[in-house]
């Protein structure tokens, strides 16, 4: 006769063999997958499934009153204190399970993102260039602060002047023979090409 544990116990292993037996197939996928946090979550569900199923054969082998030789061929003393800790993982891996059931088709989601199998990066695709963006004149700008955030940080005054000259002749026809006199909304094009210095 099972003691008050090994029922609880033979309970939670049939809320995992329900939770996570319909799921198999996919925890299986999932180990062939390119999603390593996939791969181990689909480990963990198999293993769990068949600690559950053991603990249920090994209820079923004592309550059909089989052998107590056969009994502890199948259910050694040290595996049955380790079900203790299998089956409570039960309640953390099952939820996880039954969550992805109500999840849209297609490649399972995850919260966590994780490398492709094998763990490498993948290659940056470049980009094509783009033509640069037209700036508009805000209220308190100066063509050398304007000059100034088109330069890399850490550009000297020689070359923010130089940047602002070439702003500039860029923009003469908008901001007229004085580069200290810009107006907001002003459309200003960056100078086009490569600095000749």
């Amino acid at each position: 006769m099972l003691s008050r544990g090994g029922w609880v116990l033979c309970a939670l292993a049939g809320v995992s063999v329900a939770r996570l037996g319909p799921e198999a197939a996919g925890a299986s996928s999932d180990l062939r997958g390119e999603s390593f946090p996939a791969a181990l979550l689909g480990l963990g569900c198999l293993v769990q499934l068949a600690l559950s199923s053991w603990v249920l054969l090994t209820v079923g082998l004592s309550l059909l009153h089989a052998p107590p030789p056969l009994v502890r061929a199948v259910a050694p003393r040290l595996l049955r204190r380790a079900l203790f800790a299998g089956t409570a993982g039960a309640l953390a891996l099952a939820p996880v399970q039954a969550e992805r059931g109500i999840a849209p088709s297609g490649p399972p989601q995850h919260d966590v993102a994780g490398l492709r199998l094998p763990d490498r990066p993948v290659a940056a695709v470049p980009r094509a260039p783009t033509a640069p963006a037209v700036v508009v004149v805000r209220p308190g700008d100066t063509l050398w602060a304007i000059a100034a955030r088109s330069l890399p940080a850490g550009a000297t005054n020689a070359e923010i002047a130089h940047a602002c000259a070439r702003w500039h002749a860029a923009n003469r026809d908008v901001i007229g023979a004085d580069p200290h006199l810009i107006f907001p909304t002003q459309r200003l094009n960056p100078p086009l090409g490569k600095d000749p210095t």
